[in-house]
């Protein structure tokens, strides 16, 4: 997030404070529609400081978001994103690898901190013992990895993708639960029956060293795109 978009957004966010009540949860699904637009971060807050402009004009009158946006909210959103232009593929690109970058420094020091080695390690630091630096990464691990990754992208574009559906009762078939479920199921038994094979080892400070350096290209492609 460059400069400009950056100022952008503390003002909106000091803005925000100002929607009432009876607004917030509508505006709040209006801007979670807009972040899993095809548009950039600058875009978005320009709309979102445009949009806070106008509801808050509303409130003043005593009039609430619909008499801003309709009735209908997803076409208020797409009527505007189609008006601006989609993101480019270095954009994209650059997004992406932010977040990967991202989720495997978090998930990295997480994995460092709670290896059975690293426990151990502590305890022999605090004994005496001879101190053993390596650390095993198993199938498990990468695959838990990899599924954590997966998932987290694809529940943040369903969020992103249908806020206003939230709260709406929706039929799910006894069929579709069933095999979402016995996938689920499949996928950790698999985990728990190759979970402890061992893949590699790495050394605990090399470990560090390449998790913090992920969380540095996280903040620098962050700045960049």
């Amino acid at each position: 997030m460059d400069k400009q978009t950056k100022e952008l957004n503390r003002i909106n966010n000091e803005l925000d404070k100002q929607v009432n009540t009876e607004n917030l949860d509508a505006f709040t699904n209006i801007i979670c529609y807009l972040r899993g637009a095809n548009i950039s971060e600058h875009n978005q807050e320009v709309i979102r400081q445009d949009l806070l402009e106008m509801v808050l004009s509303a409130q003043k009158r005593g009039e609430n978001i619909k008499s801003v946006v309709g009735e209908d909210y997803k076409v208020f959103c797409d009527d505007i994103i189609a008006s601006l232009p989609p993101k480019s593929m270095a954009e994209k690109v650059l997004e992406f690898f932010d977040i990967i970058c991202w989720c495997l420094s978090i998930l990295g020091a997480i994995n460092i901190i709670i290896a059975d080695e690293t426990i151990a390690l502590v305890c022999d630091l605090a004994t005496g013992r001879p101190l053993n630096f390596e650390i095993s990464i198993s199938v498990g691990s990468m695959i838990s990895l990899g599924l954590t990754i997966v998932s987290a992208f694809i529940i943040v574009e369903v969020i992103l993708k249908n806020p206003f559906k939230a709260g709406k009762k929706e039929d799910v078939s006894k069929t579709r639960t069933f095999f979402i479920g016995a996938g689920i199921m499949a996928v950790f038994l698999f985990i728990a029956w190759v979970g402890k094979t061992p893949l590699f080892t790495v050394n605990v400070f090399a470990a560090c060293i390449f998790t913090l350096a992920l969380y540095i290209a996280h903040r620098v492609l962050a700045k960049i795109r």
